[in-house]
């Protein structure tokens, strides 16, 4: 291991301790050129690189961090800290795999480091293993009992498994620990939002604004409260201020163009969706979403490739389903929006706009009663369930009976009128 500082020329000591100053007040530009200059002086001092990739990691500059760790373990390669600070930018690649065995590693040479269960509790979440990222919480936790960082993300887990209470009283922890820890405010608030208790997350994401002021999330989080409540002009605000502070805010755009697709505004919700797009090709609501205002624009043709590029990265998406099933429906394709219909139930069995909508192609064909028990689950479920934020309305009632020369029956019309989403 090369690891001591030599007895003679400690300049280089000096630029590292700077760094790891200017490091910690978030000035990683600066700190990055001070490690430099301490490895110019001593290539051999392993904490330069560590520190060095910690910088960049800061910075989203993963690969360049993952470079660094990799001189520290040639340099040190006992270093837990090292393999747990690679797993946690190899996490943010989403290799997982080899994250997970970073964690491992350190793990196995200082069972006691509470911030490697930390690091492998994100990964599992990130992984959607819930309860595995919990468990690892829960040591981290037993080893550091007073870390908030760690209370913060087991509670963002428990929002993630909808107990949203255990996540409120965890964050709540957090910020007993760090009062002034902005993030926690901004997942505290996430809770509320899930918890339907909208005052209360709009003044923790004031809170973490006031503290934080480029924590571009919490700008982007408070946006879907305003748009929750339909005041679109304060969301379109919140998320361009998202956009400004991060410009590959894959969320803030996508969000956005959410908002620009309800307010009519389709050009709008176009072009944030193709940049959703270009950063993160297989985001697959993303193509469902513009597919929507690619169709209200009226090109079908358009739409139609982007549902079906949903389906493709995502086989049981039924939100993809039902919308070009919709959109066969309108176009008066029965037998193809009957079957894209009857995915989007099959893949999520609550979906009341798509019944609703199935009751109405049943109707085209004639079966009543199918068409009437559609509806009216519909209509049961509906009472319960949050509406999709791509409409389809319309006078369905006079449509059929225009469209089709079908006189309905005079229950079946009541459904229609009494289901629509």
């Amino acid at each position: 291991m090369k690891d001591q500082q030599p007895k003679t020329d400690k300049s280089y000591y000096n630029y590292f301790q700077r760094a790891n100053f200017r490091l910690a007040l978030d000035k990683y530009d600066e700190a990055i050129e001070d490690y430099n200059k301490a490895i110019e002086l001593n290539p051999d001092y392993a904490k330069s690189y560590k520190n060095r990739g910690l910088a960049y990691s800061s910075k989203g500059e993963y690969d360049r961090a993952i470079k660094d760790y990799n001189k520290t373990l040639e340099l040190d390669p006992d270093n837990a800290y090292a393999y747990t600070n690679r797993g946690i930018a190899y996490s943010e690649k989403e290799k997982f795999d080899r994250a997970i065995n970073d964690f491992n590693k350190a793990i196995k040479l200082k069972q006691n480091l509470s911030y490697a269960y930390n690091g492998r509790g994100l990964t599992y979440r990130l992984m959607g293993k819930t309860d595995r990222a919990i468990k690892d919480f829960d040591t981290a936790i037993n080893l550091r009992p007073d870390s908030a960082k760690v209370y913060n993300n087991r509670g963002i887990a428990y929002r993630q498994k909808g107990e949203y209470d255990k996540a409120l009283e965890d964050i709540t922890k957090a910020l007993e620990l760090h009062p002034n820890l902005a993030e926690a405010y901004c997942n505290r608030g996430n809770a509320y939002v899930q918890k339907g208790v909208t005052n209360l997350a709009i003044r923790d994401f004031n809170k973490a604004i006031q503290l934080k002021p480029n924590l571009a999330e919490a700008y982007c989080n408070r946006g879907v409260v305003y748009e929750r409540m339909g005041e679109f002009e304060g969301a379109i605000e919140d998320y361009n201020q998202a956009i400004a502070l991060n410009a590959n805010y894959v969320e803030a755009y996508y969000n956005l163009g959410v908002v620009y697709n309800r307010i009519g505004k389709v050009e709008k919700a176009i072009k944030n969706f193709n940049t959703v797009i270009q950063l993160k090709s297989d985001f697959a609501d993303a193509y469902v979403a513009r597919g929507y205002a690619f169709w209200v624009k009226g090109d079908g043709k358009q739409a139609m490739l982007d549902y079906d590029k949903a389906i493709d990265l995502k086989p049981d998406f039924a939100e993809a389903y039902y919308n070009r099933g919709i959109f066969h429906l309108f176009n008066t394709d029965t037998i193809s929006a009957m079957a894209d219909l009857n995915k989007a139930i099959e893949y999520k069995s609550d979906f009341a706009e798509a019944y609703y909508y199935r009751g109405i192609a049943w109707s085209h064909t004639q079966d009543w009663e199918k068409a009437r028990l559609d509806l009216t689950v519909a209509k049961i479920i509906g009472k319960d369930s949050t509406v999709s934020s791509f409409k389809h309305t319309g006078k369905n009632v006079t449509d059929i009976e225009q469209k089709t020369g079908i006189q309905l029956p005079e229950d079946i019309a009541a459904l229609l009128t009494l289901s629509q989403p």
